[in-house]
């Protein structure tokens, strides 16, 4: 998954599972945002792992005094999936190579569009199945290149929900303030 740092909440591309039809539904990243927001303020005690793993991680604290801190942190990104279309059902899916190939022209008419600076990639698993980039700066800091010949910097983080890895919300905080505050070419 990308969130796209730059003042864009609400990018909608995220499909959901619809009763038992698989259908995409242009608003899910912003309603699960708001979903996540509301659940803070009247149902503190629910995980949802990957929301409150990378809102601490945004944020840079452990829990928030209020929805709004979260908030302020999210209303710097944008906010999209990666996969279009359903992996299935469970924490364990996972999105074939067909769903891969055809994310990739999804994604980079997104990064286009709307031309961010910086993208932060949650999952390295999809990170080294994403499209080959133009620029390198490590193996989790790397740059597509858009026809006009600017850069768009990618850090690539652990996703909140891996298991395998771990999500340590504080290193990951750390690695997103620096790539924030490093200067980085914007053209190749």
């Amino acid at each position: 998954m990308a969130a796209l740092i730059r003042r864009y909440v609400g990018i909608n591309l995220r499909p959901v599972v619809d009763r038992k039809v698989h259908k995409p539904q242009r608003k899910h990243p912003e309603n699960s945002l708001r979903w996540f927001f509301e659940d803070l303020r009247t149902q503190p005690q629910r995980h949802q792992r990957y929301f409150t793993g990378m809102s601490r991680a945004l944020c840079g604290c452990e829990s928030f005094a209020d929805d709004e801190q979260a908030k302020k942190a999210w209303d710097e990104c944008a906010y999209t999936i990666y996969i279009q279309r359903t992996v299935g059902l469970g924490a364990r899916s996972r999105p074939t190579s067909e769903q891969f190939k055809n994310a990739e022209e999804n994604f980079l008419a997104l990064i286009k569009k709307l031309r961010p600076s910086k993208v932060i990639v949650t999952g390295k698993t999809m990170w080294k199945k994403m499209p080959p980039t133009s620029a390198y700066r490590g193996d989790n800091v790397q740059a597509y290149k858009l026809s006009d010949g600017t850069l768009v910097w990618c850090l690539a983080v652990p996703h909140p929900s891996n298991s395998t890895e771990g999500f340590n919300w504080k290193k990951v905080s750390q690695s997103i303030r620096r790539f924030r505050s490093v200067k980085l070419p914007r053209r190749n």
